[in-house]
C-alpha cells in the first residue's frame, strides 16, 4: 500500500510539474492572444527555445491564457489555435506571418474564463521539438466584441520588440491562409505550456544591447538583456577575448536592473566579448553563447580643422564611415551669428571664382547633419554660410560663390549648437556647377 501511495505522490508531482509558466504575474494587457476589443482578429506569437526553457521535447497539451478577473469574453471565445516550429526569433514586417502550412491546428472551439484564466486543452498535443522556436497563433471568429473597462484584457508583458504580429478588425473573419497586413508588437501573452517540464535551472537572458556582432559602438555601452522568468540575480563578464572576465568579471546584477555599463572606458576599434547568464536558488543557466561587438573606429584624421582633408578634383565624393568617432574639440563653431553647430568633420577647397554645390547625405535616419562653410583660418573663421533645411536622416546641400585663390574650410557636424551630439556616417560631394 504504501508503495503505491508512494507511486501516485509522483505521478502526482509530476503531472504538477509539467508545465511551464511564463510571466504569468504581469499585469499589463494587449493584443494577444486574441483581442478583446474588435470582432475578429488573428495573432501570432514567437516564444523562444531558451525562454521556454525545458529540459527536453515533448508533447504541449494545453495552453493557459491570463486576463483581467473583472473582465468578460462572451463575445471573443470562439478561438481556434495552432501550434509550429520556427526559426524566427521575431517578425521582420507586417506581412512577415508564419505560414498556415508551417502551423498545425490544436483547437478550435468555445473557450471561457474561469478566475482570471482561459484554460485549453488540445485536442491534438502539439510535439515539440526542444530545437526550435515556438509560435502560437490564434483566430477569434465571434462577430461581436466585449466592453470592459480596458479595450484589451488579456496579459501580456513586455519582450524583444517584434515578438507579435497581429490582425484585428471588425469586416470579416480572418484566413490564416492569406491574413492581411498586422501591426506588431513588443510584448507576449502570459502564458502557462502544459505537458512540458521545466529545466531546474533558469534560461539563458537574451542580450539586447550591443546586438551579437553589432559594430561602431560606443566606448561607454549601457548593456542591457531581456528579463528572465525565475531569476534572482544576473552574472555579467566581458574581456577582450572570448572567456574573457578582464573588463567585467562575472558581476552579479541584481533583477531590479537589466543593464550595466562598464566602470573603465572600453577602448576604440576593439572586439569585446560579453556573456551574461541568470542565476536562481537551483543554480546558474548554462551553454549560454557569447556575444560579440566592436567599438567605434579611431578619432578621424579630419576630426580637427587643421587635419581638413583636401578637395582638389572635381566632382569630389568622400565616405565619412568613421564619423562617429568625431570629437567636439575646443567647442562649437560659432563663427555664423545665431547660427552655430557642432565641431564635427572638416574639408578644404580652394575657389576658382566659379559657384559650388556642397552635398551632406547621412546613413543614418538619427543623424541630422548641417554644412558650414568658413574663410580665414582655423583659429579666426569667418562665415560663408550654413544649411540645416531638414530633419535626422535628410541630406543637405549648400550652394556657394567662390573667389579665385581663396581657401575654404567645409564643416559638416550636428545641428546643434550647444549640445555635443555625434556625427554618424555620410557621403560628402562637392561639385563644380
Amino acid at each position: 500500500m504504501k508503495r503505491i501511495l508512494l507511486l501516485l505522490l509522483v505521478l502526482i508531482s509530476s503531472v504538477f510539474d509539467a508545465q511551464i509558466n511564463l510571466n504569468i504575474g504581469s499585469t499589463n494587457v494587449g493584443s494577444a492572444p486574441v483581442s478583446s476589443f474588435f470582432s475578429y482578429s488573428y495573432v501570432q506569437q514567437i516564444y523562444l527555445k531558451q525562454e521556454i526553457n525545458t529540459n527536453a521535447a515533448g508533447n504541449i497539451t494545453g495552453l493557459t491564457f491570463y486576463l483581467d478577473p473583472t473582465a468578460t469574453i462572451t463575445d471573443s471565445s470562439n478561438w481556434t489555435l495552432y501550434l509550429g516550429h520556427t526559426s524566427k526569433s521575431t517578425f521582420t514586417s507586417s506581412t512577415d506571418w508564419i505560414p498556415a502550412s508551417q502551423l498545425t491546428q490544436v483547437f478550435a472551439g468555445n473557450v471561457t474564463k474561469n478566475n482570471g484564466k482561459v484554460e485549453v486543452v488540445l485536442t491534438t498535443p502539439f510535439p515539440y521539438n526542444n530545437t526550435d522556436n515556438l509560435v502560437i497563433a490564434a483566430k477569434e471568429s465571434a462577430p461581436s466584441i466585449d466592453i470592459n473597462n480596458f479595450d484589451e484584457v488579456f496579459r501580456v508583458y513586455p519582450y524583444l520588440p517584434n515578438s507579435t504580429l497581429y490582425y484585428k478588425g471588425d469586416r470579416e473573419v480572418i484566413d490564416p491562409a492569406s491574413p492581411p497586413g498586422g501591426l506588431r508588437a513588443d510584448y507576449k501573452s502570459a502564458i502557462t505550456i502544459s505537458g512540458l517540464i521545466p529545466n531546474t535551472t533558469p534560461g539563458c537572458p537574451i542580450v539586447l544591447y550591443p546586438a551579437n556582432n553589432a559594430q561602431y559602438i560606443s566606448l561607454s555601452p549601457n548593456i542591457s538583456w531581456q528579463a528572465v522568468s525565475g531569476a534572482s540575480s544576473y552574472k555579467v563578464s566581458l574581456g577582450t577575448g572570448t572567456g574573457g572576465t578582464d573588463i567585467i568579471n562575472q558581476q552579479v546584477v541584481s533583477t531590479n536592473n537589466l543593464n550595466l555599463s562598464p566602470s573603465i572606458v572600453l577602448n576604440r576599434d576593439t572586439t569585446y566579448y560579453l556573456k551574461v547568464t541568470a542565476v536562481s536558488a537551483n543554480g546558474e543557466s548554462a551553454g549560454c553563447t557569447e556575444n560579440t561587438f566592436k567599438t567605434i573606429p579611431p578619432i578621424p584624421v579630419n576630426d580637427v580643422c587643421t587635419g581638413a582633408l583636401v578637395a582638389s578634383t572635381f566632382p569630389y565624393s568622400y565616405v565619412q564611415s568613421d564619423a562617429m568617432s568625431s570629437t567636439n574639440n575646443g567647442g562649437f563653431i560659432l563663427a555664423c551669428a545665431n547660427d552655430g553647430m557642432n565641431d564635427g568633420l572638416w574639408f578644404k577647397m580652394i575657389g576658382d571664382g566659379g559657384q559650388y554645390s556642397i552635398k551632406v547625405a547621412p546613413s543614418t535616419l538619427s543623424f541630422d547633419p548641417k554644412i558650414g562653410v568658413f574663410l580665414g583660418t582655423c583659429s579666426n573663421l569667418t562665415c560663408v554660410g550654413t544649411r540645416d533645411n531638414g530633419g535626422g536622416g535628410t541630406a543637405e546641400t549648400l550652394v556657394i560663390p567662390t573667389i579665385s585663390g581663396t581657401e575654404y574650410f567645409i564643416n559638416v557636424g550636428s545641428y546643434e549648437d550647444n549640445v555635443d551630439m555625434p556625427e554618424d556616417v555620410f557621403t560628402i560631394t562637392i561639385t563644380k556647377l
